[in-house]
């Protein structure tokens, strides 16, 4: 038997697929929690945003020191030599003890404390926006890993199909009764199968090596299923407008863009302050060992007083630091609007992924089955050769190729939902993940902002309605799509058809009425003899029928009510199936003698219910095996 890998070595595929299945995770199954919290606590970019959180703390302890009074110590030690003097040679010691107190500085220390106090609020919200973030991409990789593994599978089992396949007819050509072109067209379908192989092993690679960079180990061989039911999104519950306004308030980027600007317009502050003068209190004590004629004398000397300092030219320094700061209030401004448009296409793509995909997905399912139908059916067939071999391979590959795209559209699903909540600062608390040690820094805030949405960051539709789309566009918006619709132009509020046409409202049908609720005008047994069992109507009873047409052509008004009755002898439910049949031969036939609408003719079967004898003898029989004619008023209501 000849080789039908074309090179490919099975081993090969077994030790990737367990490579790529091996993880420092033991063979119990894996959730996305315990991944993602392990990310949010140990992956180094999440690390990095934590300890610049700790710099900014740090940053307001440093800014609050100069609200504090500033000692030093000044000491000195000297050898001297002069050519004047008493004392030409010796060695001089000093000692003296400063203090400063800031009386006033412009508030520049004030507007510092208050600056760095909101940034490290903002260093907070960008570590939860990278635990957001983290959280999010973790997410992925998780759902990529287990759909890759999963599409992985579906490959190699079309693959073997292909192979069985190929077995068969290399057998057929072989023994002489299968034909070398099929032969050929099924090696060109195996080679096929083998690529898609490799194309989903290089695709669980990638995205193995993109979970391995965000969680430092492997994926588990079993992950368990992924689920985000709390992300989902039903559109007559959940406007788009308030999802996103909603959004606002908890996205992390967008607040840590917020409080950025009011950090910035501290700065500002303290910039406008080296305008001002800075006044301290300074106090100082100080000893020497020489005297101020240099002589072996300890003197002591102490101070106190106000000093101060006003500046007043600095090179335009101090005006370039103004329009610094407020370039910058400028520049966290952008980057707010930044963060509230890309928060705003993300919340947009991802509510639209879910509603379209939750739409879509029967669809998908419907044609995954439908294709899996008629695979099995055509195989049975071929196997008969009833089918040919190009049927059979294109049944498989469209089983494949929809059992693919199911499969897909699925974890796209759960992947828009992810991003929704991720989008809305709110994934890392639906899977119940904190980041350790870290402290409420709001309760800190110099001020904590509240902002109008509608104001700061507008929630704009895209308005892709539903005329855009072509499933759902009905131009005349008679409830029927323009698809379906061959009456494109129906009155606003017209009752329509289930093709979009006008419809009448319906004329009253004899089939509205029975016998107890019905006008009766007349009634009257049809002398009409069957056959045992039968329910055909002879020719020769046509005159009998006849009386039956002539009263509803002299009245349009009126209709007809056929109904059925059998004897007490015999099965009741084939005496009541019977008596149905008879009564509808009876009223097909009335309908073919005549120009007679069908709708004034309907039929009843009554079976065993109402006999007119209720008992069980030849002659009772006879009389309640009968049908029955009943003329009735169509115009009231029943």
């Amino acid at each position: 038997m000849k080789s039908i890998t074309s090179g490919v070595s099975w081993l090969a595929i077994a030790a990737a697929t367990t490579a790529f299945t091996q993880g420092n995770v033991n063979a119990a199954e894996a959730n996305l929690e315990d991944y993602v919290r392990k990310v949010v606590n140990e992956n180094p970019e999440v690390q990095a945003s934590w300890h610049q959180l700790q710099v900014a703390m740090s940053d307001v302890d440093i800014a609050r020191g100069g609200f504090k009074p500033q000692i030093d110590v000044v000491a000195s030690s000297a050898y001297s030599d002069r050519n004047y003097g008493l004392d030409r040679e010796f060695m001089g010691h000093t000692g003296e003890l400063q203090l400063t107190q800031m009386l006033y500085d412009g508030f520049l220390t004030s507007s510092e404390v208050k600056r760095f106090k909101q940034a490290q609020v903002v260093r907070f919200f960008e570590l939860m926006g990278e635990v957001e973030q983290k959280s999010l991409e973790t997410s992925l990789a998780f759902m990529d890993v287990k759909m890759f593994r999963e599409l992985l599978a579906l490959a190699e089992e079309n693959l073997l199909t292909h192979v069985d396949v190929f077995k068969q007819i290399e057998e057929s050509v072989e023994a002489g009764v299968g034909r070398r072109a099929d032969l050929e067209q099924i090696s060109g379908r195996l080679s096929l199968a083998e690529s898609n192989v490799l194309t989903e092993l290089s695709n669980l690679h990638d995205v193995t090596a993109r979970f391995l960079r965000l969680v430092g180990e492997k994926p588990a061989e079993s992950l368990a299923s992924v689920s985000i039911s709390s992300a989902f999104v039903d559109a007559t519950v959940t406007d788009l407008q308030t999802l996103m306004t909603n959004a606002y308030g908890s996205n992390p980027q967008f607040n840590a863009a917020i409080y950025n600007i009011d950090a910035q317009r501290y700065a500002v502050d303290s910039a406008k302050s080296l305008y001002h003068p800075r006044v301290n209190l300074t106090a100082s004590y100080g000893a020497q060992t020489r005297d101020q004629a240099a002589l072996n004398n300890t003197i002591t000397e102490a101070s106190v007083g106000v000093n101060v300092t006003y500046n007043l030219y600095n090179g335009g320094a101090d005006r370039a630091a103004i329009r610094q700061a407020l370039s910058q209030v400028d520049l966290a401004k952008d980057l707010r609007d930044k963060a509230c448009i890309d928060m705003r296409q993300t919340v947009q793509i991802a509510y639209n992924d879910i509603i379209n995909i939750t739409a879509q997905l029967p669809s998908l399912n419907a044609h995954r089955l439908s294709s899996d139908r008629v695979k099995s059916a055509y195989m049975d067939q071929f196997t008969i050769g009833e089918r040919s071999l190009l049927d059979l391979l294109d049944s498989e590959n469209e089983y494949y190729e929809s059992s693919r795209a199911y499969l897909e559209a699925q974890y796209t699903l759960e992947k828009a939902r992810v991003r929704l909540l991720a989008a809305s600062g709110n994934l890392a608390q639906t899977l119940g993940i904190t980041k350790d040690g870290v402290p409420d820094i709001l309760d800190m805030a110099e001020e904590q902002i509240s902002f109008d949405p509608n104001y700061v960051c507008p929630a704009v539709k895209t308005n892709f309605d539903d005329d855009a789309n072509i499933l759902k566009r009905d131009s005349d918006k008679d409830g029927v799509v323009d698809i379906w619709d061959d009456c494109v132009d129906s009155s606003p509020g017209a009752n329509v058809d289930d093709y979009g046409c006008e419809a009448k409202e319906p004329e009253v049908s004899a089939a509205d009425f029975t016998i107890d609720n019905a006008d009766i005008v007349e009634s009257f047994t049809v002398n009409i003899e069957f056959s045992k069992g039968s329910s055909r109507v002879m020719p020769e009873y046509n005159d009998e029928l006849q009386k039956i047409v002539d009263a509803l052509q002299k009245n349009s008004e009126l209709g007809v009510i056929i109904h059925g009755h059998a004897s007490l002898d015999g099965d009741e439910g084939f005496n009541q199936r019977l008596s149905e049949r008879r009564a509808k031969s009876v009223a097909s036939r009335l309908i073919q003698m005549s120009d007679i609408k069908p709708r004034r003719i309907t039929a009843i079967g009554y079976g065993e219910s109402r006999p007119l004898v209720n008992e069980e003898s030849e002659q009772a029989n006879k009389r309640n095996r009968r049908i029955e004619a009943s003329i009735i008023k169509l115009d009231s209501a029943p």
